[in-house]
């Protein structure tokens, strides 16, 4: 299967993998989106394409990432790899994932001018700041440019709960992050406040932003004179500071830039001071 993918595309360019039994490769490029055909025929994923993945990505214990998997992902080395499948429960309690049906492999590339544009702002006197955009629209590569250009002057923490800033593998970042404190795999809710209390930091960059929880949870870090830099699903500032789940957060950041995929990935559509 990788030299059907790499016979069509340059690894450079390669973001994203989606592997479905029974239906064709689907391959996410830079700048496009197309089915992998070698020998000009689709390649078809199979049930043990996904078997033989879901080994490797697990170092053959699939055990060892149950619970990432039922969070819906798994981390391999600095790729993390989406699952769909079939939950298990128990009494209403989510166990594990079988017959996992297909799987999304992400890419992450280091762009090391990504957060170019904001970064005198953001940094000179931190700023707490938002990076908001719709999926696969730059969020995560601008935040991991700030974290490494932040860690040359600042005490810097990175919270990656999801393995996707750092990429850590055994304790060592497979993406260049700088000088900054990684803490992997640990619920945010957690985190912040052990951070703040062991790791001294001055600023805290973490992944999405996503419950209710995180929200009060990051809001107090902020309040307690921390500066964090984090990302939010959303295509329009104005609708996310209206919305009353959210608005806490813009009453309490200082910046919020606002990135689209429209062009190209990480561009920037809006910037605003809060």
């Amino acid at each position: 299967m990788a030299s059907a993918i790499l016979g069509g595309v340059k690894e450079t360019e390669l973001t994203e993998l989606r592997m479905r039994i029974g239906k064709p490769l689907v391959v996410q490029t830079l700048s496009n989106r197309f089915a992998v055909k070698p020998n000009g025929m689709p390649y078809i994923v199979t049930k043990n394409d996904i078997e033989e993945l879901i080994a490797k990505a697990s170092n053959f214990s699939v055990y060892s990432v149950g619970d990432e998997m039922k969070k819906g992902y798994i981390p391999y080395g600095k790729f993390r790899i989406g699952v769909a499948g079939e939950g298990v429960l128990d009494d209403g309690k989510f166990l594990s994932v079988k017959n996992v049906s297909s799987l999304v492999v992400r890419v992450p590339h280091q762009v090391k001018t990504a957060a170019d544009c904001i970064a005198n702002e953001v940094l000179n006197a931190p700023l707490s700041t938002l990076v908001v955009s719709p999926p696969a629209a730059g969020k995560t590569t601008m935040l991991r440019e700030l974290a490494r250009l932040a860690s040359r002057r600042f005490n810097t923490v990175i919270i990656d709960e999801r393995y996707e800033l750092a990429s850590c593998v055994d304790g060592k970042p497979q993406l260049d992050v700088g000088e900054a404190d990684v803490v992997s795999g640990v619920p945010k809710t957690v985190a912040y406040e052990n951070c703040v209390r062991a790791l001294n930091p001055e600023i805290i960059v973490t992944d999405e932003i996503f419950k209710a929880e995180e929200i009060d949870a990051v809001c107090d870090i902020v309040r307690s004179g921390v500066k964090v830099f984090a990302s939010l699903h959303g295509d329009d500032l104005d609708k996310l500071e209206s919305d009353e789940r959210f608005a806490k957060l813009f009453e309490t950041f200082d910046f919020a830039v606002l990135l689209s995929k429209k062009e190209r990935a990480g561009t920037v559509v809006e910037r605003r001071r809060l």
